[in-house]
């Protein structure tokens, strides 16, 4: 379960993270990885710390930052990820088994991808696909873009107006082998959404 840009701050986190531990209880999943942008503000740092040990429960946790995480600080956003209970492989990878296959998740900073069946590459922004897409990942998630939020209609995998302004505004995309998958996320800065509902992101591999 793929879950971008929580967004959390003063107000809302409750709301958010309780819709975010109630779609691990009823979803069947064995890894759940955090996309970035977890938090507006240091204030939040505790509401995520208890919502991964709320996910931990269930699935092991992996995280990486987005631009909202940089400005609270990664190593802050990182520490509150690995004091709940997770693991922060923002700048790493790691591996976990799968029935006989071993499924290597890797962080945007990774700099060589780890041994495994099967490569995924844990982002925030979908601009890393410009280069993911020739590295040798199966599966490359990312988020930020919100769907840009207002969507009036989809052309070649893009959402648009959205791709007018960023060429990689998709919900999926595939080249050769790597596939392409981006989340609408979880919340947002702007509350005002049209044809692009916020949500959590199932894969199976």
């Amino acid at each position: 379960m793929y879950v971008s840009d929580l967004h959390l701050r003063p107000g809302r986190s409750e709301r958010l993270c309780s819709q975010v531990i109630e779609s691990a209880h009823s979803s069947e999943m064995d890894v759940i990885l955090f996309g970035g942008d977890l938090v507006d503000g240091p204030a939040e740092l505790g509401a995520l710390r208890a919502l991964v040990g709320a996910l931990c429960e269930v699935a092991p946790v992996f995280a990486v930052g987005g631009n909202h995480d940089g400005r609270v600080g990664m190593d802050r956003v990182g520490a509150a990820v690995a004091s709940g209970g997770g693991k922060w492989i923002h700048q790493g990878a790691a591996c976990v088994t799968h029935g006989s296959r071993v499924i290597a998740i890797s962080g945007p900073g990774a700099e060589t991808l780890p041994d495994g069946d099967l490569q995924i590459l844990c982002a925030h922004n979908p601009r890393v696909w410009k280069i993911a897409r020739d590295q040798g990942y199966d599966l490359v998630l990312a988020g930020h873009l919100h769907g840009c939020q207002v969507v009036a209609f989809e052309y070649r995998d893009r959402l648009y107006p959205g791709a007018l302004f960023y060429p990689y505004c998709y919900l999926s995309h595939q080249r050769g082998s790597t596939r392409l998958v981006v989340s609408r996320g979880v919340s947002d800065l702007v509350p005002i959404r049209w044809r692009c509902p916020r949500e959590v992101v199932l894969c199976y591999v």
